[in-house]
């Protein structure tokens, strides 16, 4: 492996372990904005997307929307296919939370997705994965469980088995767009964020207008808004898909579970919870297996077609 491949690689491990932490900073803001508005999550959510699709038309202009409708035009299908998983394992996740409560649900759904990477991966190229990949998704995952479970950080669970659906649907939601989203990896990361956050608008609209979507007057409320679709989605998703060019996807699967490590530690220090010795312990194994990622040789994706 030449030395500006190595490069890329580690670039692209940054790169997506940048954009699962600025996920990470979501729960805190979207929690602020709820206790000062109380509009409802799947509703902040519609805000979030529809904010990032505006700030990313902005940013491209007569030129760039012109190349945005001819990507679209090229792949009509994956892009709409990725624009509407976007929005579509959101409102799931949504609904996992307020059925079944925030810790199963954040433990359901990012905890199926690396493993279905992970599996995909392993069919795709007809092998089952290595010792040390298993030990590491193994180490990541129960991490989570520790984090996610800690006490405090749950709700009541009125519809369990249908909470529990909808975040296990979130979770291979999550991966099947990761998935796809690998795939489209040569197009440029700002228009595939700009393209798939217009589509979920579309999307998450009906979800949207049946939980309540009054507009917010309270200027702290409407600067997190603001904030949450720059930051954790332009910003993110710019940087989750750049790492995607010379990252595979089962790797990014677990890179992103630095999202709930991040939200847990936003949580203790701005909303002032508490972290159990449990939890901390998680928060250890997670960061083990995301070092030990960084650690190890980059190994290419069968197939893969190096980025322009």
């Amino acid at each position: 492996m030449s030395i500006s491949t190595h490069l890329r690689a580690r670039a692209g491990l940054l790169a997506v372990s940048g954009g699962a932490l600025l996920w990470g900073t979501t729960g805190v803001a979207v929690r602020i904005i709820n206790e000062r508005t109380g509009l409802p999550a799947v509703s902040i959510g519609w805000y979030r997307v529809a904010i990032a699709a505006v700030v990313v038309a902005c940013l491209f202009r007569g030129p760039g929307l012109r190349s945005a409708a001819a990507a679209f035009r090229r792949h009509p299908v994956s892009l709409t296919v990725a624009g509407a998983g976007f929005g579509a394992y959101q409102a799931l996740y949504f609904i996992g939370v307020q059925d079944v409560g925030v810790s199963i649900s954040t433990l359901v759904s990012l905890g199926v997705a690396p493993i279905a990477l992970t599996a995909g991966a392993a069919l795709a190229r007809r092998r089952l994965p290595p010792v040390s990949g298993l030990a590491v998704l193994g180490c990541a995952i129960g991490g989570l469980a520790l984090v996610s479970l800690r006490p405090g950080s749950g709700v009541g669970a009125p519809h369990p088995v249908i909470g529990v659906l909808a975040s296990i649907g979130s979770g291979l939601g999550y991966a099947g767009i990761t998935a796809l989203s690998r795939r489209m990896s040569h197009l440029d990361p700002l228009l595939l964020t700009g393209v798939t956050s217009a589509v979920a608008t579309v999307v998450l609209l009906p979800f949207a207008l049946a939980a309540g979507m009054a507009v917010p007057s309270d200027a702290i409320a409407n600067g997190w808004l603001i904030y949450i679709g720059v930051v954790p989605t332009v910003g993110a998703y710019w940087l989750f898909y750049r790492g995607l060019r010379s990252t595979v996807s089962e790797v990014a699967g677990v890179l992103t579970l630095l999202e709930p490590l991040m939200a847990a530690v936003l949580a203790a220090i701005v909303l002032h919870e508490s972290l159990s010795r449990w939890a901390l312990v998680g928060g250890l194994l997670m960061l083990i297996a995301v070092g030990s990622l960084y650690l190890r040789r980059p190994a290419p994706e069968v197939g893969e077609v190096p980025p322009p």
